[in-house]
């Protein structure tokens, strides 16, 4: 099944997963509680500020998709109550859940910083544990991850997941244009100030500027 998700859509059914593995006394979620959890400060990238209308209309949007269903409508409960499907529509496991969970709440991240991440909603196996998943991930069909290009100075790769839609910009795969660093622009501003005294100490010599 390929799964095309925009911004709103990604952020409810990370946040569907999340508020499961970490506070089930309180899954399902109700609306608000939904709006809380999409629009807060800790554990997401970017910072969104979503209104609750359009939560709604992209928790509905997620029904649609069978990615999220109202939880027992007819129980009894005074207010709609929300859960993911993933289990049933998309066959993830625990550990599936918890870091495809971290990387639509985060964004792209290292294998190191998933377990460390995702850590806190499921038990993961160890880093090379964590790798062989990923590259499982990267495997299905249609694949759920790709490895991004390594960083300019950083020995490990980043993952992203690929659940954006079609005509949406995502992490690049193109590595960055390198910077200056810190030293070749300390080394340079040394050479500028040396040949600077140069020309001051030949001034006042008389012997003008070098040619």
């Amino acid at each position: 099944m390929a799964v095309k998700l925009n911004a709103a859509q990604r952020r409810i059914l990370g946040v569907l997963i999340e508020k499961s593995r970490t506070t089930p006394a309180g899954y399902p979620l109700t609306l608000n509680s939904l709006l809380v959890g999409c629009n807060q400060l800790s554990c997401r990238e970017p910072v969104m500020r979503l209104s609750e209308d359009e939560v709604a209309k992209a928790a509905r949007e997620l029904g649609e998709l069978r990615l999220a269903a109202e939880a027992d409508p007819g129980r009894g409960a005074r207010v709609e109550r929300y859960r993911h499907t993933v289990e049933e529509s998309l066959r993830w496991n625990e550990v599936q859940q918890a870091v495809m969970a971290e990387l639509l709440l985060r964004g792209p991240q290292t294998a190191g910083e998933l377990k460390t991440n995702a850590s806190r909603m499921a038990a993961l196996p160890d880093l090379d544990g964590v790798v062989r998943l990923l590259s499982d991930l990267a495997a299905q069909d249609p694949p759920l991850v790709r490895e991004l290009p390594r960083q300019p100075g950083k020995s490990v790769p980043r993952y992203d997941h690929l659940l954006y839609s079609e005509d949406e910009p995502r992490a690049s795969t193109t590595p960055p244009v390198p910077q200056e660093t810190l030293e070749s622009r300390v080394a340079r501003l040394e050479g500028d100030l040396a040949a600077l005294r140069q020309e001051v100490r030949d001034l006042r010599l008389g012997r003008g500027p070098a040619p």
